[in-house]
């Protein structure tokens, strides 16, 4: 395997992260570049298509300095001599297929909705706190202790614990005219005392 000669257009050395020429292909180079969890298998394919021609593909990652690129290598086994079919090759052609971009933006995307997930989950959290901090008179991390308590005790999420307290609170349920009194009060004291 590694006396193997292989042939790259543009493409495949820019995959393995070479310019056109810069290195002579070999199985050898081919094989350091691999991910070595991805090694044996590809050798594997390898050796099982020269031996019988059959068609083959297989999903792999290449090393290609810090970075990893994610490819599906597609071929065939070709013969020199129709009535050796079915036995060892004369050569392997193929084609890659760089899957790294696609993959990278479909992960970018997840990490997006992940952290405005994340986001939105964080502000519902906080205004449930403080709810909690004005009906009981707490601080942010009371609040938020109380706010676990209730989750871990009733098997609910922190989140959803949040969002129905939020929706009661939105909904009137729990105001009251003298809580809005009081309201009124302390902002007209707070509004009428500010320092310009």
């Amino acid at each position: 395997m590694a006396a193997s000669k292989w042939e790259w257009d543009d493409d495949v050395y820019a995959i393995h992260g070479y310019r056109p020429g810069e290195v002579e292909p070999t199985t050898e180079l081919i094989m350091r570049h691999k991910h070595e969890h991805d090694r044996e298998r590809v050798e594997e394919t390898l050796a099982q298509a020269r031996a019988d021609g059959a068609p083959f593909n297989i999903y792999y990652r290449i090393l290609v300095g810090d970075s990893v690129r994610r490819v599906v290598l597609v071929g065939e086994g070709e013969y020199d001599d129709e009535a050796r079919i079915g036995g060892p090759v004369d050569r392997l052609v193929g084609y890659y297929l760089d899957l790294t971009p696609e993959m990278e933006a479909e992960s970018s995307a997840a990490a997006n909705a992940a952290v405005a997930a994340s986001a939105k989950a964080r502000d519902t959290i906080e205004q449930a706190k403080g709810i909690l901090m004005l009906g009981y008179g707490l601080d942010p991390d009371a609040a938020f202790a109380m706010l676990k308590w209730w989750s871990r005790n009733r098997n609910v999420k922190v989140r959803e614990v949040a969002d129905r307290l939020i929706q009661v609170a939105r909904d009137g349920h729990v105001s009251h005219p003298g809580l809005r009194r009081l309201l009124d009060s302390l902002l007209d004291d707070l509004t009428a005392h500010r320092v310009p």
